[in-house]
């Protein structure tokens, strides 16, 4: 029986056990390699969250509110509005104006707002950059009037804070909740699609309600028949019904539009916006022919001055509102918050 012989080796090739320790070498050497080529970085920090504060303190908003209060003292005192450009602005700007001439016609300070603006509530912004809004809500009147809304704008960053608008809240309104004054609320875009309503489509469809009542298409966005509606329909009755009295005929209509003024808007708790707009609106009474209408209102009488009555009077305003614009997947609707009408102009024809 012949032996079995182990292979010989080819020549040149590496004994089995040199062979192993070599492959071993290589294997050791390739994951090294694949190590190298995959090195795991640390995993980086996370970021702080951001600080959400409002860019004006408490502090400085009052120093903000005393010095556009001390202008408005200023022109009041002078009777006449030629500084108020340095603190006032917008809307606000052209309805003190328009009070100021009502004031001077009728020789007394009635037809003023009282714009001491002592705050009972700050809103501040929390956006970095401009323009920027503030708001106030101020003390109760000492002439019984209700709380004046006032709206404040930063046009830039070397800009004064000036007084953009202002309004009367409606009596016994329950305003939205606003972040705390120290964190601050934030701007509300005009094409923000997260309210019921876009804030820049609030005033037009506001002022369709305002003219055709429960015929404007947009009516089932609003409140119920809000105060301003009661109080145009009053307006109205009232002076028809001063007409008939006297055996005659009359109508009366009034019509709203919104003016070019851009809207303001913050962010309320609850998602929602206050949206203030501006306006301006005719008030139109109509007599048989041959009628002399004069204007009821002391303010409306000092603009008409000694003008001869015909059988038609039109009474133009300024306007401002103030509203609450719901979050889209709230049921409620928008509502009045406050509102501010004052004459400026009155025609007999």
């Amino acid at each position: 029986m012949n032996p079995r012989w182990p292979p010989l080796p080819r020549p040149g090739a590496l004994p089995l056990s040199r062979r192993r320790a070599v492959a071993g070498l290589a294997a050791g050497a390739a994951a090294a390699a694949l190590l190298a080529g995959c090195t795991v970085e640390p995993p980086a920090p996370a970021p702080e969250a951001p600080v959400v504060a409002a860019v004006v303190s408490e502090s400085q908003e009052r120093r903000i509110l005393e010095s556009v209060s001390a202008a408005l003292t200023g022109a009041d005192q002078a009777g006449e509005a030629s500084s108020l450009a340095a603190r006032v602005s917008g809307p606000a700007l052209t309805t003190r104006e328009a009070e100021l001439e009502v004031a001077a016609a009728r020789g007394d300070d009635k037809a003023l707002t009282d714009l001491t603006i002592e705050p009972q509530q700050l809103v501040l912004p929390s956006d970095h950059g401009w323009p920027r809004s503030s708001f106030a809500i101020t003390v109760q009147p000492e002439n019984n009037a209700t709380p004046v809304l006032a709206a404040f704008e930063q046009a830039g960053a070397r800009d004064q804070y000036k007084l953009w608008a202002y309004v009367q809240l409606v009596q016994g309104v329950t305003m939205p909740q606003f972040a705390e004054a120290d964190l601050g609320s934030a701007a509300v875009p005009s094409d923000d699609t997260s309210l019921v309503v876009a804030p820049e489509a609030v005033a037009e469809q506001y002022a369709s309600v305002l003219k055709t009542g429960d015929r404007s298409k947009y009516v089932g966005n609003f409140s119920d028949d809000d105060y301003l509606r009661q109080v145009l329909r009053k307006t109205g009755r009232n002076q028809v019904a001063e007409i008939e009295k006297k055996d005659g005929e009359g109508s009366f209509e009034v019509a709203f539009e919104p003016t070019e003024d851009p809207v303001k808007a913050v962010r309320t708790v609850d998602g929602g916006a206050m949206v203030i707009v501006a306006l301006k609106s005719q008030e139109t009474l109509r007599a048989e022919e041959g009628w002399k209408l004069v204007p009821g209102s002391l303010s409306a009488k000092a603009l008409w001055g000694g003008a001869e009555g015909t059988d038609v009077m039109k009474i133009a305003y300024r306007d401002m509102v103030a509203l609450y614009v719901p979050p889209k997947e709230s049921d409620s609707r928008i509502s009045l918050l406050g509102f501010h009408r004052v004459p400026y102009a009155v025609s007999n024809k």
